[in-house]
C-alpha cells in the first residue's frame, strides 16, 4: 500500500483575496474545508499544512492533532514561489524532523472548498491504477467555452484560434474537453525527485461542476457562500 502525504498549502500572502485561507465561508475558515476533506480521506497516510503564517499553523494544530504543521520559510512564500518548491521543502522537513518518507504526494487546495474526501481518494486511485507519473482533478469544459469556439480579433474580424468551427456547432457535435480545476494534484515521488509535479503522463479524475469552484477573487468567495447555502 502506498504511503501518501497530503499537503495543504496555505501561505499568508494573497493580493486578490487578503487573508484568504482564514476568510469565513458559511461560518467556518476556508481552510477548514480542506482539512475536513483530508482528514476523512481513506488513502492519505499523513496530512501536512505548509504555511508561513503562525496563526494558520496554530489553527491547524488545534483543529486536529493528526495534522503535521510545517513552517514555510518566507523565501518559499512569495508570489513567485512554486508548488514544487514548497512540496520539496515539506518532504525534506518531514524526513528530517519526523523520519517520514512517502511514495506519493497529494496537494489539496484550500481555494477549492467543495472538494470532498472521495475526490482526494479518487485522484490517488487514478494514479495508483495507471502507469502515469501524476494525476489531477479536472472538470469538463462547458459547450460555450469549447476551444473550437475560441477566436482572435484581427483587423476587426473574428479569426479561429485553434481550428475553424463548422457553423454554429451544438454541444453534441463537439468532443468533450477537460481542464484542471485546481482542486487536487497527485505526484509520484520519483517525478518530484526529477523536479517536476506534473508532466504529460498525467491521469485524470473528473469532478462535477458543483465541486469545481476555485476561489481566486472576492466574487468567487461570495458565489461560494451562495452555493453553500443553496446546496
Amino acid at each position: 500500500m502506498s504511503k501518501v502525504l497530503g499537503i495543504i498549502p496555505a501561505r499568508a500572502g494573497s493580493k486578490r483575496v487578503p487573508g484568504k485561507n482564514m476568510r469565513q465561508l458559511n461560518g467556518e475558515p476556508l481552510i477548514s474545508y480542506a482539512l475536513d476533506a483530508a482528514l476523512n480521506s481513506k488513502k492519505l497516510t499523513a496530512i501536512a499544512v505548509s504555511s508561513d503564517d503562525e496563526s494558520i499553523l496554530s489553527y491547524a494544530r488545534l483543529y486536529n492533532s493528526k495534522i503535521l504543521c510545517i513552517q514555510r520559510p518566507e523565501s518559499l512564500s512569495t508570489d513567485q514561489s512554486t508548488a514544487l518548491e514548497y512540496t520539496q521543502h515539506a518532504l525534506e522537513f518531514l524526513e528530517k524532523h519526523n523520519s517520514l518518507n512517502f511514495d506519493l504526494v497529494v496537494i489539496i487546495q484550500v481555494t477549492s472548498p467543495f472538494t470532498i474526501n472521495d475526490d482526494i481518494d479518487s485522484v490517488i486511485e487514478c494514479l495508483e491504477a495507471s502507469k502515469a507519473d501524476c494525476a489531477a482533478s479536472v472538470r469538463r469544459v462547458p459547450h460555450d467555452l469549447h476551444p473550437i469556439k475560441f477566436k482572435r480579433i484581427e483587423h476587426g474580424l473574428l479569426v479561429p484560434l485553434v481550428e475553424t468551427e463548422n457553423g454554429r456547432m451544438a454541444a453534441h457535435q463537439l468532443d468533450p474537453v477537460y481542464v484542471r480545476n485546481g482542486a487536487v494534484y497527485a505526484s509520484k515521488i520519483e517525478l518530484i525527485q526529477k523536479k517536476q509535479l506534473l508532466n504529460e503522463n498525467c491521469a485524470a479524475f473528473i469532478m462535477p461542476d458543483e465541486r469545481s469552484l476555485d476561489i481566486n477573487t472576492e466574487m468567487d468567495l461570495q458565489f461560494a457562500q451562495f452555493l453553500m447555502q443553496a446546496l
